[in-house]
């Protein structure tokens, strides 16, 4: 088990999932929320967003290789295409995406009914699931799965300290970060684009 493929692969899994784009969206969301509720939803989403994660990459390639007669270069270069294309989108156009506050709900209908588009699909999505799946294929099931669990435990840290983090920084800077973000969020999706592409004509020869 090597410890250093598990961070590398955790900071590749939050690269994708942007929490520092997240962040903010999630501060203009719950606006109004009592700060013990939004802290009781941030870790549902969090919690969520894991379990949906590695659930799907335990079972995923099962699923698209049986049902869907898949393989994982095919499934590679799609990945990388949703990668960059969801890059290209993110840095040029704005997200409009406005939650609906749902304050005057009671406090467990409150985060029963954000904890979904929040965790899924607004933070965990098509390139999160397939950098999951991938990161499965190529590290093995149980450095993944740390590398999952050791990016969401990074992302409900940065939930927790939102607040704070954006009255330090300002919604500015951590829109910069989102941007910045996502450059590296292309750069991956053409690595694993390729990656795909490269081993499939090996096949082909």
């Amino acid at each position: 088990m090597d410890i250093h493929v598990i961070f590398v692969n955790a900071l590749m899994l939050i690269a994708v999932l942007n929490p520092f784009g997240n962040v903010p969206l999630f501060i203009g969301m719950t606006d109004g929320m009592e700060k013990d509720i939004r802290k009781k939803l941030f870790k549902a989403i969090a919690i969520t967003g894991f379990f949906i994660t590695w659930i799907f990459s335990l079972i995923g390639e099962f699923l698209m290789t049986n049902f869907y007669k898949i393989n994982m270069n095919e499934l590679r270069m799609a990945g990388g295409l949703i990668l960059i294309l969801m890059a290209i989108k993110n840095l040029i156009f704005s997200s409009a995406r406005k939650g609906q506050q749902v304050n005057k709900l009671p406090p467990e209908e409150q985060i029963k009914q954000a904890v979904i588009p929040m965790a899924f699909p607004m933070m965990v999505g098509p390139g999160s699931l397939t950098t999951a799946l991938i990161g499965r294929s190529e590290y093995g099931l149980i450095s993944n799965s740390l590398s999952i669990f050791v990016a969401f435990v990074i992302i409900f840290l940065v939930f927790m300290i939102g607040n704070y983090l954006e009255r330090i920084f300002g919604k500015l800077v951590l829109y910069i970060l989102s941007k910045v973000m996502q450059i590296f969020i292309m750069s991956i999706g053409f690595r694993i684009f390729f990656d795909g592409l490269f081993k499939m004509l090996e096949i082909l020869k």
